[in-house]
């Protein structure tokens, strides 16, 4: 007997309360009643990470569950940003960033239910400090509210096994022990748990009772925003159409802020009573949701157009919904950027990445898509690092750089040259077949020459001995 009670004496996941003896804990199964649905019951004595509202739509069938929960989703980023897919009939909410803007999470709560009932959907919800037990609590039908994690074991104990979900072998096993309710449950020692219901078991247990965290992802709708207005008569100048696409740019933004998300590029399109629709494409330095930056660029787009024929609709649709981020940079770095490829075309603008190789013409890569950040990433750190080595190790040395690099090296004939400083001599590349072989001065043109006194940086090819100009000093 005492090797037996030994052997038992494990961690409980519900330990009795402290007023229960200990016999009591070790006494017969009593069967507990769940609660009627009732008005919600705040319960609030922590600050938990997360406060999480979970919805079960009873209606959904497997069919349409997945097309259908993505559609509520957009309802309940009215309420916060982080929704959460719970196939093949939930979704989760994290509302704890919420709660303030509405005032307390009774009202919160009552706001999303109100949400789904001016939907016509039949909702099952409720708010807990886990994952699992607003699931597991919606499920049931226990419309509870509960801030503090501490008293999630209390507040759990009434519920159906079944509203686990686990699958029907598991579930036979409970059954086949006499535990029907996680009161029951949770009074059973985790070894024995463990070796009868599987590890998994005893870990979503600890998740239902904010003892072990469970990740979330986020969901991001796929869908994009598309709208087209059709012009009462037809519009033969691109100053008329600013209204419409004013009008288009607002419902845009507003979409964009309903989702808590943003786009990184927009297209217009012009329809015409005849010929082919004229695509009008805007791109954006990083992603937004803003609707002037929408308006802006889209505005200078516009005053760059030559209508091919009268415009009797005007279209806009948005790219990729991306999720928004902050970043700390200069406010007006992002507008500059977009403002000068609307201007100049969308390959006019890049920025330039390091890349550690001695021939100067494989040395950067063009980067177009840019991200302006504060913080760099660790591939920003090192090629920066690598930029300042580099311009130690040249200074070090002596040696000067032009900023400005001809796309190609052009031929030069040597008569035309005044050397000033070098040679500075290159040979790499070997191993991918675009070998150099080159000794680099610093050259003026001599005085005949029509732009003499331009400081070049030259170089003379050793194999065949020819020179070449490759950049061009300010």
């Amino acid at each position: 007997m005492k090797g037996r009670m030994r052997a038992s004496k494990t961690g409980e996941l519900f330990p009795a309360a402290p007023a229960t003896s200990a016999t009591s804990v070790t006494a017969a199964p009593v069967a507990i009643a769940a609660p009627p649905v009732a008005t919600p019951v705040a319960v609030s004595s922590g600050s938990p990470k997360h406060l999480w509202y979970a919805a079960v739509f009873a209606d959904l069938t497997a069919l349409d569950s997945l097309s259908r929960l993505q559609r509520f989703s957009v309802v309940a980023q009215r309420f916060t940003s982080f929704v959460s897919l719970e196939p093949p009939n939930a979704l989760l909410l994290d509302i704890k960033g919420s709660v303030r803007l509405f005032g307390s999470l009774e009202r919160l709560h009552a706001r999303i239910d109100a949400a789904w009932q001016e939907n016509g959907v039949r909702v099952q919800s409720a708010t807990a400090p886990s994952t699992l037990a607003a699931l597991w609590c919606a499920r049931a039908g226990y419309q509870i509210l509960v801030e503090d994690s501490a008293l999630l074991a209390g507040r759990l104990h009434h519920l159906p096994i079944a509203c686990t979900a686990w699958g029907p072998e598991r579930l036979q096993t409970l059954k086949a022990m006499g535990v029907t309710y996680l009161g029951e449950l949770l009074r059973l020692p985790r070894a024995g748990l463990a070796r009868r219901l599987g590890p998994d078991a005893v870990l979503d247990l600890d998740i239902a009772l904010a003892r072990q965290p469970a990740p979330r992802r986020a969901l991001v709708p796929r869908e994009r925003f598309r709208e087209r207005i059709d012009l009462e008569t037809e519009i033969d100048q691109v100053a008329h159409l600013e209204p419409a696409v004013e009008a288009l740019t607002r419902r845009c933004a507003q979409f964009l802020r309903e989702r808590q998300v943003g786009v990184q590029a927009l297209e217009l399109k012009l329809w015409h009573r005849a010929g082919p629709v004229m695509r009008v494409r805007a791109g954006f330095a990083g992603v937004t949701g803003e609707r002037r930056r929408l308006s802006d660029v889209l505005a200078q787009k516009l005053t760059q157009l030559e209508l091919a024929a009268p415009v009797r609709a005007v279209e806009l649709i948005s790219g990729r919904l991306q999720p928004l981020t902050y970043a700390g940079h200069c406010d007006g770095a992002p507008q500059l950027v977009e403002r000068l490829r609307a201007r100049l075309g969308e390959n006019a603008v890049y920025g330039v990445c390091v890349i550690a190789e001695h021939r100067p013409e494989a040395a950067y890569r063009r980067i177009y898509e840019l991200r302006l950040a504060a913080t760099p990433s660790r591939t920003a750190a090192l090629n920066l690092a690598a930029t300042l080595n580099l311009a130690a190790a040249v200074r070090d040395c002596d040696v000067q750089r032009p900023v400005w690099l001809l796309h190609e090296p052009e031929p030069l004939p040597y008569g035309a040259l005044i050397l000033e400083q070098g040679p500075e001599r290159i040979e790499s590349g070997w191993w991918d077949g675009k070998g150099v072989t080159r000794d680099y001065y610093i050259a003026r043109r001599n005085r005949d020459h029509p732009g003499h006194g331009a400081r070049l940086w030259v170089f003379q090819e050793r194999r065949s001995n020819h020179w070449y100009v490759h950049g061009v000093f300010a």
